[in-house]
């Protein structure tokens, strides 16, 4: 005994724990028993209490009823039992008539208490109250009246208190009940003892929580204001003290006994539980210790028929295959490395099938790897008994098959279905190769001897289902990824790096066999209004959509790819040359199908196409030269109205360049001086004097010259930069203005072009606001222009800037008045001052009627809205008589000079020419073009 357990420190834990484990759990479960005991008891008399006041509060309700209908049918019989053993209602009843004279109806003697019981007024209403009076004899309960007022009349009965409480008294053993009025009296109790304990009770609503000691008493009201019209009655029930603890201290004396009894069994088991697991308990850790120095030839010997036995046999067992298991582990771990390492997948087999083999020695077994998604082509590994290698071969399946393959669960027989070589063997099981949902191939084993398919063998052939079901699933991957990384999500397309590829693959074939390689550069025209409309889901529908018509399309041997966006590329290996495209008729047979209603949410939208053609018979070509000169061929045909195709020519490329050093060199223009403001100046003809002058951009480029405004303006607006542009001028001229006015020159007004993208921008604002501040000039010394298509889609942004920029003061003109949007309403709700004539008016006049017409309906319209007229690109005498004698209020264009630098505009102002005499055009010399 001492050397199991007294010598043992994992004997003595083990013996206390069971004494701990033993002995807690008895004495909480004996605390807990006589809590729950007690609490039983107090909730059943408790509940027991509470049904008893409420009975019988309900049964005095109903007798009070019972009184009130005999009171109403009084009759000789009235004073009859109401029932088998229960006293009649009333004792006695007294009537009034209708002058207040009171008559005993019955009752006698008993009668006369009602005589004196005051009446309330009588109303038109039947009614009836209750009231409390005197009691006859000391000590005794009030007595109780009905008034039941009919028609000017009333009616007195004295309840019998022997039929009210008949019964009350009749309670369970153990609890006392009492019926209090309002204040306090007793009406009735079963024991004269508790009535001052009732009457504090209903006093003091929380008596009962003072103390854990205090008896669960229950107050029940009964309410009696709606058939009564009197104050509740209160049913008061308890219990006899000392009720009930009996039976608790019966259950307090028995469960500590049991408690002990318990704890003294449990001690005693443990310490015999413990001697029988502490002696194998050693010995495992002798032989745990052997095993720990390498002699697996240890063996335990534990004789018991329980788990310690089980656990010396499985010691042992362990012990004789830790070698075995060895070099599994490193055949698995050759498997893993393999795997990580990223080796070929039949590779990989081929270790499998040879572990399968040295496993099942005397069985066929086969490692099949599907090749395509539904499973209908498979690359099979066949390892034969007693053949030295595996046999490959490719094996076509068909539907069924491949089915119930790809479906089939672990170790289900499918006779027939692997194709062994020579006849058909019965018996055939197989492990399908799953991981993640997916079956990437099967694992078959052919009949062989039942005992070479033991538990051993079972658990290493599924460790070599899962490597090789994580090595299927990981080339999956791997091809998964090289198809993601070359093809489109959206439309299966190549995506932009499968296009380099395929396209440098291609150029580099194009030359030496002698084909010629044609690039289709394709982009959808109206492909935003989908994702504007119906968001980006619907644009990738449309997309596919576009992506299925672009295949019925192509030839034979085309490659089609969407690089980004709406934009798609098809590769023609052998268009058959410039002469016999075959890249033209495949652009135009785009274009047609794509001319197409595309149907998106039961909504059509007609897309169309801009298509450009390159072609490459040079192996040495960049295929970035050839996407970008096939793309300058698709923006040709964009600019040409779009839904049509364009060819490359060199012509395109020179664009192309002049666009990109343009794009390039714009930025810095500004930082490196090369952006010049030049004025041109308007005549006022009433005056003919130079009252304003209209500002113009220039680029002069160090290397290419003058750059036309047309070019860079364009481009810059595409982007933020003609905001940057746009504040320099604002600047410039702005500085200019303050130079004029400290030359003398007040009158003069600067006109400013304002683009949209300035328009709409936060900035405008406060970048108007400091340059005038910081040079100083007034808001009217400027005079901002706004061209009419900004107004094709007004927004409130836009009506709202225009309302801010008068409020600050400035001219507002509106130019190429005529060629845009030309709505009436927009004249009528903006606050624009001066409406300029586009100068495609002005060149005719003096020789069209139509020209004319136009000009003339304009200076009316501009007049009567209280607004001045400008006419741009005058050129001619008689131009300047047809705006004179229409009204019109400025004039500017050759006739009086071109842009001029500020200087030539200085000299303007202190030498002014005689501008009237440019009128019949006889004196162009004295435009500043010579003045200058």
């Amino acid at each position: 005994m001492r050397h199991w357990i007294l010598d043992s420190r994992v004997g003595l834990r083990v013996l206390g724990m069971f004494a701990l484990a033993a002995g807690a759990p008895m004495l909480l479960l004996a605390t807990l028993s006589q809590r729950t005991v007690d609490a039983t008891l107090a909730r059943g008399e408790a509940a027991l209490i509470a049904s008893t006041a409420k009975s019988t509060s309900l049964q005095t309700l109903e007798r009070l009823r019972v009184a009130r209908q005999s009171l109403d049918l009084v009759h000789p019989r009235a004073n009859q039992a109401v029932a088998h053993g229960v006293a009649a209602p009333l004792l006695a009843v007294v009537e009034t008539d209708k002058l207040g004279q009171r008559r005993v109806v019955q009752g006698g003697r008993r009668a006369e208490a009602l005589l004196s019981v005051p009446l309330a007024e009588a109303t038109a209403a039947p009614s009836t109250r209750l009231l409390l009076i005197d009691a006859a004899a000391p000590g005794a309960p009030p007595g109780i009246v009905l008034i039941a007022y009919r028609e000017g009349t009333a009616r007195l009965g004295l309840i019998d208190p022997a039929f009210l409480w008949d019964g009350a008294d009749e309670l369970p053993a153990g609890i006392w009940l009492c019926a209090l009025a309002n204040g306090g009296q007793a009406l009735f109790c079963s024991d004269d003892a508790v009535a001052e304990t009732a009457a504090r009770r209903l006093r003091d609503e929380t008596w009962a929580a003072r103390g854990a000691a205090a008896p669960p008493q229950v107050v029940k009201g009964l309410f009696l204001g709606a058939d009564f019209a009197a104050p509740d009655w209160h049913f008061v029930a308890g219990p006899d003290l000392g009720a009930g603890s009996a039976a608790a201290e019966s259950v307090r004396d028995t469960l500590p006994i049991a408690a002990a009894a318990g704890l003294l069994l449990a001690f005693l088991l443990g310490l015999v539980q413990t001697r029988r697991t502490m002696k194998p308990l050693v010995t495992l850790a002798e032989g745990a210790r052997s095993f720990a120095q390498r002699r697996f030839g240890t063996r335990l010997d534990i004789r018991s028929a329980d788990e310690f036995g089980e656990l010396a046999g499985a010691f042992n067992e362990m012990a004789a295959r830790l070698e075995a298991q060895f070099a599994e582990l490193e055949a698995l771990a050759e498997i893993d490395r393999d795997i990580v390492g990223h080796s070929d997948l039949q590779h990989i087999h081929a270790r499998i099938v040879g572990h399968l083999r040295r496993l099942l020695p005397q069985r066929r077994v086969a490692v099949l790897q599907f090749v395509d998604a539904g499973a209908r082509r498979a690359l099979c590994l066949l390892a034969m008994p007693g053949a030295d290698t595996p046999q490959a071969q490719a094996l076509d399946l068909d539907a069924a098959t491949a089915d119930r393959l790809r479906q089939a669960p672990d170790w289900m027989p499918l006779d027939g279905l692997v194709p062994w070589p020579g006849e058909a063997e019965p018996g055939t099981l197989v492990l399908p190769l799953r991981w993640r949902d997916r079956c990437h191939g099967l694992i078959a084993i052919g009949a062989g001897p039942a005992d070479e398919l033991d538990d051993d063998s079972l658990r290493q052939v599924l460790e070599l289902r899962n490597r090789a079901a994580i090595a299927g699933s990981a080339a999956e991957r791997e091809q998964t990824l090289w198809r993601e990384a070359r093809y489109d999500s959206v439309t299966g397309l190549l995506n932009r790096q499968g296009l380099d590829e395929q396209l440098r693959r291609l150029i580099a074939a194009a030359g030496p066999a002698q084909r010629t390689l044609a690039v289709v550069f394709i982009d959808l025209d109206r492909f935003k209004t989908i994702n504007d409309s119906l968001g980006h889901a619907a644009g990738d529908q449309a997309l596919r959509g576009v992506a299925e018509r672009l295949r019925q399309c192509l030839p034979a041997g085309a490659l089609a790819a969407r690089p980004a966006g709406d934009e798609f590329v098809v590769l023609l290996p052998d268009c058959g040359g410039v002469e016999h495209d075959g890249a033209t008729a495949l652009a135009q047979a785009v274009c047609d199908s794509l001319a197409q209603a595309l149907v998106i949410r039961e909504t059509a939208f007609f897309l169309r196409a801009s298509v450009g053609i390159a072609h490459c018979s040079d192996p040495q070509q960049a295929p970035e030269h050839l996407l970008r000169s096939a793309d300058h061929a698709m923006y040709q045909a964009k600019r040409q109205g779009g839904g049509r195709y364009a060819v490359f020519d060199a012509r395109l490329d020179a664009r192309a360049l002049r666009r990109a050093w343009i794009e390039a060199d714009l930025p810095l223009a500004g930082e490196r001086g090369e952006l010049r403001l030049l004025y041109q100046p308007r005549i006022d003809l009433a005056g003919a004097r130079m009252d304003a002058v209209e500002a113009l951009v220039r680029w002069q480029h160090p290397v290419h010259g003058l750059c036309s405004p047309a070019e860079f303006i364009a481009i810059a607006e595409e982007s933020e930069l003609i905001e940057h542009i746009g504040r320099w001028v604002i600047d410039t001229a702005c500085a200019q203005v303050r130079a004029w006015r400290d030359q003398g020159f007040a009158r003069l007004r600067v006109a400013v072009n304002l683009s949209g993208r300035q328009l709409a921008s936060e900035r405008l604002l406060p970048d108007l606001n400091a340059a005038l501040a910081r040079h100083g000039i007034r808001p009217t010394d400027l005079e901002l222009e706004i061209t009419e298509s900004l107004l094709v889609e007004q927004t409130e942004a836009i009506v709202a800037r225009l309302h801010e920029l008068r409020r600050m003061g400035m001219t507002l003109a509106l130019d190429d008045f005529g060629t845009g949007y030309s709505s009436m309403s927009y004249l009528r709700t903006l606050p624009i001052d001066t409406l300029k004539i586009d100068r495609a008016f002005v060149k005719d006049l003096g020789h069209d009627r139509t020209s004319l017409a136009v000009a003339r309906a304009i200076v009316a319209l501009a007049s009567s809205l209280g607004m001045r007229t400008v006419a741009e690109g005058v050129e001619r005498g008689d131009q300047w008589l047809a705006l004179e004698s229409l009204r019109c209020d400025e004039v500017q264009g050759f006739l009086f000079s071109p842009p001029v630098d500020a200087p030539a505009i200085t000299r303007l102002l202190s030498a002014p020419p005689d501008w009237s005499a440019l009128r019949s055009g006889e004196t162009r010399g004295a435009s500043p073009a010579t003045v200058g």
